[in-house]
């Protein structure tokens, strides 16, 4: 059953003008592309919205295929970031991009009267001409212009692995450590429900590396009325195969459920099917209402007891969705939202001494973010039109801002999983997804066959039988004499690409000189470096550091570059100390 709502946030990519289009007054100044210029289907070009770049904007998005499409002439191809200036009179919208015909993830516009801009994520333009398409979604929107310049290299990030919790068990700092350590080089794969797992191991061949499971049938008030949660047996026995668990809690509300037709007792987690008011339970710690609160978390708190005495991490992912509205959590707004999840992690780690937990946030807004002392890993969950497996890069990069770049970043749900060649190629480096149940992984339509298992055959994507002993400290991806090094390619076109290279030291004492070696795969050959002393001998390169990068204290990094010849990739490395 799809429990959450087809409503997530989402940018992913677009082109680059090269003219700067004359402004109206109050209107930013830049290379706009205008979107009055384009071919419009169902929609009008209108200017009595004052503000507005060019000879107008763009409206009418009221029927699902109302589109507006731009042609981007003569670029020379790359990596781009898209601006797009919008208004938003009515209210918060989405719109769906495309470019050249394939989708591009969705966009969405906060609410306002005036016109105003957004960052929407990267486009990889080809040589020559290329198309953006703006289709409706949920519409009533405008749509002025949009900008694109060339993307600069994405700066290594700053995750260290360490997790919030001070007295966190040590099977929970060792899985939080082989996330960090394998952060930016592969992406681990997941499914949620036992039913969908088993369905992909049966279909695919191959299980995910997490497994993904539901509190929903503990909460009390559904126990009450006969439930029996089995998620947490399962939780336990894929962990005993050496699987990592993810767990969500869809939380029935505690009281005030409706329970009439289209608004039955199992929906109590939906707004629109309970009468409970957060913001007035939490307002009064002597109400009725706040008691049933801590009743459920306290239930709550011993089904993740029986992970904890079983030795279980678990990457904890509460209140879900919180901003979207549709879950009673978030229905009071992000203050009240923000208050109960920081009232559970009090209850649950304080009170409950539960440790195994990682917390995983699940908003993107940075207005309802509970803070970075209790929260290890931010994420999304993103669900794209049909066939649209883009990377989600623009929500990546709204996650890594709302973290600092010290958080890691994962897809808490997925219905179209993102292609692992589009998330390397722009650089959106998820730690794992998480695969939504039933149709969306099995009708063959939302993720078609052919395409899962290329996923789950992917040298980019981690499953269930490459994950090693995790539990461990340090026994996730160890170093190879204290330095670590990952490649990732910055820029590619037709016979060369552009490679950066990041050498960690991984190890507790400061290490002095590096030295990185790889292999070329057929055809390739490197062009130029710099930052490093390089050198090739057949297909072997190795690369030193050079007399002002050699010294690098305990998690600390420094990095190289080089311009390659042939079709990029991503080799492993191996990295030594001096």
């Amino acid at each position: 059953m799809r429990i959450p709502l087809l409503v997530s946030l989402m940018a992913a990519t677009l082109a680059v003008p090269q003219a700067v289009i004359p402004a109206a007054a109050g209107a930013a100044v830049g290379p706009w592309l205008e979107a009055e210029d384009g071919v419009l289907s169902g929609t009008v070009v209108e200017s009595s919205l004052q503000g507005f770049s060019g000879r107008g904007y763009v409206t009418g998005f009221d029927q699902p295929a109302d589109k507006v499409t731009v042609t981007i002439p003569s670029s020379a191809g790359g990596l781009h970031d898209l601006t797009i200036r919008y208004a938003a009179p009515y209210g918060a919208k989405t719109a769906s991009l495309s470019l050249n015909g394939s989708g591009l993830g969705d966009v969405a516009f906060p609410a306002g009267s005036a016109f105003a801009e957004i960052p929407a994520g990267k486009a990889l333009l080809t040589p020559g001409d290329n198309t953006l398409t703006i289709t409706n979604n949920w519409g009533w929107y405008l749509i002025d212009a949009i900008r694109v310049v060339p993307s600069a290299p994405r700066p290594p990030h700053q995750v260290t692995g360490a997790l919030t919790d001070p007295a966190a068990t040590v099977e929970a700092k060792g899985l939080m450590r082989y996330l960090a350590d394998n952060y930016g080089k592969t992406t681990l794969s997941g499914q949620q429900d036992q039913a969908s797992i088993d369905w992909v191991e049966r279909n695919i061949g191959k299980a995910p590396a997490v497994g993904g499971y539901d509190l929903m049938d503990y909460s009390p008030s559904r126990v009450e009325r006969g439930t029996t949660g089995r998620d947490v047996d399962h939780a336990l026995a894929y962990d005993a195969r050496g699987g990592i668990v993810t767990m969500v809690w869809h939380w029935n509300a505690p009281s005030g459920l409706i329970d009439q037709p289209g608004k039955e007792w199992w929906r109590g987690f939906y707004t629109d099917a309970t009468t409970f008011d957060l913001a007035a339970a939490l307002a009064d710690p002597n109400s009725t209402d706040y008691g049933l609160l801590i009743r459920d978390m306290d239930a709550i708190a011993v089904q993740l007891k029986r992970l904890a005495d079983s030795k279980v991490p678990v990457l904890w992912r509460p209140l879900h969705e919180a901003e979207g509205g549709w879950f009673w959590w978030g229905a009071k707004g992000p203050g009240p939202a923000r208050q109960l999840w920081r009232l559970l992690h009090d209850r649950l780690v304080d009170h409950h001494g539960l440790h195994n937990l990682i917390w995983v946030w699940n908003s993107v807004s940075p207005d309802w973010y509970p803070g970075d002392d209790v929260v290890d890993v931010v994420s999304a969950d993103v669900y794209l039109p049909q066939g649209d497996h883009s990377a989600a890069d623009g929500t990546y990069d709204r996650l890594v801002q709302l973290g600092g770049d010290r958080k890691l970043v994962a897809l808490g749900e997925v219905g179209s999983i993102p292609d692992p060649d589009l998330v390397r190629v722009y650089e959106a480096r998820w730690s794992w997804f998480v695969t939504w149940s039933g149709g969306f992984i099995q009708d063959g339509v939302v993720n078609p066959r052919d395409f899962l298992q290329r996923v789950y055959h992917h040298a980019n994507v981690i499953t269930l039988d490459e994950l090693p002993e995790f539990k461990e400290p340090g026994t996730g991806n160890p170093p190879a004499d204290g330095c670590t090094a990952t490649l990732r390619v910055v820029n590619q076109w037709g016979g060369g690409f552009q490679a950066e290279v990041t050498v960690k030291n991984a190890s507790t004492s400061a290490i002095t000189g590096w030295q990185v070696r790889w292999t070329l795969t057929a055809g390739q050959g490197v062009q130029h470096a710099w930052n490093t002393d390089l050198s090739t001998a057949g297909s072997t390169v190795t690369a030193k550091n050079a007399s002002w990068n050699g010294n690098i204290r305990p998690g600390e990094t420094t990095s190289f570059g080089f311009i390659g010849t042939g079709t990029a990739s991503t080799p492993t490395m191996t990295c030594a100390s001096a």
